[in-house]
């Protein structure tokens, strides 16, 4: 499940950085551009880590 979430969350981060370069100007690009890569980030990290189960 956690692979899943992780690549839920990459997706979603790139389509939250598309939509800030295609539609914000100004301070608002540079918050999606920030929530983006922490998506990326989050993603990243639900896919690398191991199961503690």
């Amino acid at each position: 499940m956690n692979q899943a979430r992780g690549i839920i969350m990459i997706v979603l981060g790139g389509w939250i950085m598309y939509m800030g370069w295609h539609s914000y100007t100004g301070n608002r690009s540079y918050f999606a551009y920030g929530f983006g890569v922490l998506a990326i980030a989050v993603g990243i990290w639900r896919l690398t880590r191991k199961n503690v189960r």
